[in-house]
Order: structure tokens, then sequence, then C-alpha cells
């Protein structure tokens, strides 16, 4: 008897032992079917192109004045630029390359020579200097020009700090500093000022943070011992003074600018390897920024686009996330918050640029990722999920029916 007793009690436990684990995992299967759905599924890959070796950079632009935008990658292990001229509806040509100096990382575009046609500018932190291409208005360049500079250049920034209606260059060093070269309108470029930057310096913006009528800096600062956004003011000469320091500690490696909340004021969003978060910092107007938003993208997150992806008035966020093979959208919430999870998509791995536009020509704004470890160039164009005003007008001026769908 205390025989059978006692396996009675275990079959007991172990009966109420069962009931409590299924009653768990119904639970949990409760919670299951009320997490957070993902933003609708907005982006589909249209083509995959082949680059360079290395690639890390990469900007969209016009470079032969069709109308349509067009893509270049710097390619750091290859030493070349790769140019992918677009069709205008969403198909891009055959890339070209073009050699430039040792590993560029890096590539601006602008104005150097006043001729209103389309240049282009890579650092070479190999050989301590700049790349200069002139182009020619039909997608080619002139034969490269160089501009040496100190030691490691990591970035530059091209824009006219000093308001006589030339290019200017900024260029951030390894070593901890920021180096100013006034243009003279011919392509030429004369170094006039040097400051400190406190670490390196990968990527950084120009705008008029404080609404003067004169061109500002931010660098995303990044650094084990001394991380954050530096915003340097600009006095209208080409001169700057450092004024604020955003995001301390937190690693900031991308920066960019846009209007996130409507209001007519430039605002930063920022990647960060702390936490492999992002930031949204909210412009005051006068050099000054609001408390730092929070928000989750994917791992290692990196280069970043802000458009308006759903048509709902807001500004999402795309972002390339170098850890994640792949990138997300982020959609903006009516509160101002960041819709979680994100929409993932998956690439060829190691994302490290990404760039938005149109290239379709459909109103809709389109993403290009490029992807380190299979070098390729992908392009993902817009579903019709949203129908927005924009989109509407755009169709009737086209004489076609508009389609949408939830």
């Amino acid at each position: 008897m205390p025989v059978r007793q006692k396996n009675s009690r275990t079959s007991v436990a172990l009966a109420m032992g069962s009931l409590g684990a299924m009653g768990l995992f119904l639970g949990l299967l409760a919670c299951d079917m009320n997490l957070p759905k993902p933003p609708p599924d907005l982006f589909y890959k249209y083509q995959t192109i082949p680059l360079g070796k290395g690639p890390m950079h990469l900007v969209a632009l016009d470079l032969n004045r069709d109308g349509a935008p067009d893509l270049v990658s710097a390619d750091s292990i290859s030493n070349s630029l790769t140019v992918v001229l677009g069709s205008g509806n969403g198909s891009f040509k055959s890339p070209y390359s073009i050699p430039v100096f040792k590993e560029p990382t890096v590539v601006a575009h602008g104005d150097l020579n006043g001729d209103g046609i389309p240049d282009l500018i890579a650092n070479s932190r190999g050989e301590n200097c700049l790349t200069l291409l002139l182009g020619t208005g039909d997608g080619t360049f002139q034969r490269p020009r160089k501009l040496t500079t100190g030691r490691v250049p990591l970035n530059v920034i091209l824009d006219d700090f000093n308001g006589d209606g030339r290019s200017d260059l900024a260029v951030s060093l390894a070593f901890n500093k920021l180096e100013i070269y006034r243009g003279n309108g011919q392509a030429e470029f004369i170094k006039v000022n040097e400051y400190t930057t406190g670490s390196r310096s990968f990527s950084g913006v120009a705008e008029d943070f404080n609404q003067d009528g004169h061109r500002d800096l931010a660098l995303a600062v990044n650094s084990s011992g001394a991380s954050s956004v530096r915003v340097f003011l600009g006095d209208g000469k080409g001169g700057f003074r450092q004024s604020l320091r955003l995001l301390d500690g937190l690693r900031p490696l991308m920066a960019i600018t846009k209007d996130m909340n409507g209001d007519g004021k430039i605002d930063l969003l920022v990647s960060a390897g702390h936490q492999d978060n992002l930031f949204v910092l909210l412009s005051n107007g006068d050099g000054t920024f609001q408390k730092e938003i929070p928000f989750a993208g994917g791992g290692g997150p990196l280069a970043l686009a802000a458009e308006d992806f759903n048509a709902d008035g807001r500004m999402d966020v795309a972002v390339a996330n170098s850890r994640g093979s792949g990138f997300s959208i982020v959609i903006r919430n009516p509160d101002g918050g960041f819709h979680f999870p994100t929409r993932d998509y998956v690439t060829g791995g190691t994302p490290l640029a990404l760039v938005s536009a149109d290239f379709n020509g459909d109103g809709m704004m389109d993403v290009a990722v490029s992807s380190q470890t299979d070098r390729t160039l992908e392009v993902y164009l817009q579903r019709r999920v949203f129908k927005s005003k924009q989109n509407v007008n755009l169709k009737i001026r086209a004489g076609r029916e508009v389609f949408s769908s939830d």
C-alpha cells in the first residue's frame, strides 16, 4: 500500500504538471496571437547588379540629366567607383567602373566647376587625398584629378560654406581633425581652416541648423573614448565653432538630415553602435535639439534613408543592417514614435550602403542597397499597397487607372 500510494501521488503530480505546462503553452499561444503585426510588405526585389570589391557607400543622382536617378558605389577594395545609369522605368543599364585613388569609402556629388553638370568626389584613405571627377553630362567623366589632404581622409562634405556661390569642402580625418577647403569655382581648392573633432568621423552632414542663412555641420564622431554627434555652427565666411555634443557615449555611426515632423526645421537622424539603436533628434530651429527619440532597426544599423514610404504623411526610415544581412523599414506612428516590429528584407549579405529614390517614376520612393558579401547592388521597388493623393494625381495625368490594396 505505501508503494501504491506513492505512485498514485506521483501520477497526480505528473498530471497536474502536464496540465500546468499545457496551460502555459496555451497562454503563450494566446499571447502570440496578440503580438503587434509588422508593417505591410512594401517592396519587392526588381534587379541585382554586380559591383566592385568592397562596396562601402552609395549615392543616387541624375548624372546624364535624363530625369532618371542613377547610382554610384564607392568600392574600397577595387579602388574604383561603379556607375549604374537608370532607365527611368526601375531598371538599370550595365554598370561601368571608374578607377580612383586607393581605398575610396565615400562618394559625394555636386557641381565643382559651376557648369551645371553633376560631379563626383571620392575620398582615398590609402593615399591621403580626394579624387575629383568632373562630369561631362552624359554619365561619363573627365580624367580624375587629385586633391591632397591630411592623413587618412574618412569623409567629405560638399557645400558652399562662405556664401560665394562656389562649392567648398569639409574633410574629416582619422586623427581627430576636420579640414575646410575653399573652392574657386573651377574645381580647385585651398585649405583655409582646421578644427579638432575629438575622434574619427565617418559620416557628417551640412545644413543650416540655426536658420541664420549660414551652413553648419554635424559630424558623427565615433570611438570607444569619445563618441557623440558634434555640431559646428558656421559663420558664413567659411569658419565654424563647435556648439553642441549630442548622444554622448552612444557610438553614432551615420547621420542624415530630414524634416521628420513637418515643422519646417531640419532634424537629425542617427544610427548608433550602442545597443543597435536609431535616434531622431528634432531641431528647435536655433541650433539646439530636443531630447533624442530612440527606436530599433535591426542588427548593426548603419546607412539610413528617411521618406514617407507608406503615404500617410509621416516620415519613415529605411536602415541597412550590417549584421542582419538585410534592410528594415520602420514606420512612424501618429504619436511620433516608431512601429515595432519592423518589416525586414534579406539582401546579399553585409549591407553597408543604402539610398532611396523614385527609380521608376511612379511617385513612390524605392530603395537600393549594396552588399559587401556578394558585391552586388539590389534595387527594390515599391508595391502599390497604399494610394496617396500624389500617386492618384500622377496616374490621372498619365491617363492610367490607379490600383491599390490593403
